[in-house]
């Protein structure tokens, strides 16, 4: 009697376990994070903007709405959009980005946008950017 009850007690805990087991959910691939898919930048001395004006323009992409920067030094910083009819436009000011911190610089920006940083100054300068 004693190993009838054992086999069905074990089974009801394979049964029960068996459930839960179906039961919990199933892992999904988590899409990039905004600043998960951030890449760095070294902005030289002498030069105002990044990527230096004329070697290439950044873009931005799905996994940010905004253009966001976090520099290893606190900054003055705008951007230039090129829109593919021409041209550029740059932001009227200049927004202060302090050292460490994410600081959104653009709002609101379509994927696919084209554009380069605008440092307020010459100075060498450094950190990571989403966009």
């Amino acid at each position: 009697m004693k190993t009838a009850t054992r086999i069905a007690a074990g089974a009801f805990s394979v049964a029960v376990l068996g459930g839960s087991l179906m039961l919990a959910p199933t892992a999904q691939a988590a899409p990039t994070s905004c600043y998960g898919s951030a890449k760095s930048y070294s902005k030289p001395a002498g030069d105002r903007w990044y990527p230096a004006n004329g070697s290439g323009r950044l873009t931005t992409t799905s996994n940010c709405a905004d253009i966001n920067i976090k520099p290893s030094q606190t900054t003055q910083i705008a951007v230039c959009f090129y829109p593919s009819s021409g041209g550029s436009q740059c932001q009227p000011s200049f927004k202060t980005a302090p050292a460490g911190q994410w600081t959104v610089v653009a709002t609101d920006v379509k994927d696919g946008t084209r554009f380069i940083f605008d440092f307020a100054g010459t100075a060498a300068k450094s950190g990571v950017w989403a966009a």
